[in-house]
């Protein structure tokens, strides 16, 4: 919250030539450079994730769509002024983005006054942003990151494993085994007594698999009985937003040591995973050619932002106040619970392959 505050008090000062005039039968929310309009509908885009997704006040709001609104400008002006054009498969996407999107947003989107044409726009927008990104900082790019810098990323936020799961027993609450038989509780407790042991097995492998008895495919073998040479334990990049484990658990897994096996449990013990941390930049994976891409966009942002700020710098803006408030009364206006799921203005690409 307080970064992105500071990032408006920036561009304050990167936006000095940006005035303001009431002008309220104009469509227009901003012109900069005297000829290139931006309009209420992609200003209205920026509001709402302004409004929705921070606590800025209607003043903080206005001046943040208004940051996002030049630096659109900025990215479409240089991604044409470089010569550039969307590859056919690029072109694709875009469309078949907008239009699964505008399924699930659509109705919501057009009471804010955003048109489907708009959300194009929007997310031709954001490839031609993805493109200027890696010809500035990719490998060939005109201002090339080093590559050990973005591995160095890559293994401080995220945590590479093996595992393999059990389903041990299924719990009950405290209500529900009050109101069990004497038999049913028998055999639940016998179930708990049984799935003790087996985690106390799993854990011994466990040992097996650190002392280096056991390789983590033979320790499946070992666990399931299953006896093949195919045998392949599933192997994954994890952060803190995997949804398999809880942030507590990827906090563990950082602690612990490339190739420690290890158990993680629930509180009931009713469920465990048998774990080994692997080594990430490992040439018996493709973990980093899957994640160079997305670590890359994470350490050049900073970079980028700068470079987008530098090309806006010499721009002369007017901006509407008038448009831009009525633009924020009808975003604020819009009834959020008619659309239980899809308020948030990111709107996550959905694969559409």
């Amino acid at each position: 919250m307080k970064k992105l505050i500071c990032a408006l008090l920036i561009f304050s000062i990167i936006l000095f030539s940006l005035t303001s005039c009431s002008d309220a039968g104009r469509g227009s929310v901003m012109t900069v450079n005297g000829d290139t309009e931006i309009d209420s509908e992609i200003f209205s885009y920026f509001l709402n994730s302004a409004y929705y997704e921070n606590e800025f006040t209607d003043e903080q709001c206005i001046e943040y769509a208004t940051s996002e609104s030049l630096k659109y400008i900025a990215v479409n002006t240089r991604f044409a002024q470089m010569g550039k054009t969307l590859t056919a498969t690029e072109k694709a996407r875009v469309s078949n983005e907008t239009n699964a999107l505008w399924r699930v947003y659509g109705a919501y989107l057009t009471e804010l006054g955003i048109s489907k044409n708009t959300f194009f726009k929007i997310k031709q927008y954001e490839y031609f942003k993805e493109n200027l990104r890696f010809e500035l900082y990719d490998t060939n790019g005109t201002q090339p990151i080093n590559e050990d810098y973005i591995k160095q990323y890559f293994t401080t936020n995220y945590v590479g494993i093996k595992y393999f799961f059990e389903e041990l027993y299924t719990p009950v609450s405290d209500s529900e085994y009050a109101a069990m038989t004497e038999n049913e509780k028998s055999l639940y407790d016998s179930s708990k007594e049984n799935a003790q042991k087996r985690y106390d097995y799993i854990s011994s492998i466990a040992n097996y698999v650190n002392s280096g008895v056991y390789s983590m495919d033979e320790a499946f073998m070992a666990v399931t009985g299953e006896v093949s040479a195919d045998i392949s334990v599933s192997a994954m990049v994890i952060d803190e937003n995997t949804a398999l484990f809880g942030r507590e658990h990827v906090e563990a897994m950082r602690k612990q040591s490339v190739g420690s096996a290890f158990i993680i449990t629930n509180p009931e013990k009713s469920q465990v995973y048998l774990i080994e941390r692997v080594d990430l930049l490992s040439s018996d994976y493709d973990f980093y050619e899957r994640y160079r891409d997305d670590c890359l966009r994470a350490v050049s942002e900073s970079f980028f932002t700068n470079e987008i700020n530098s090309w806006i710098r010499s721009y002369s803006a007017v901006r509407h106040l008038s448009v831009a408030n009525k633009c924020l009364s009808a975003v604020k206006s819009v009834d959020r619970s008619k659309y239980a799921g899809t308020e948030s203005y990111r709107f996550r690409a959905i694969d559409v392959d």
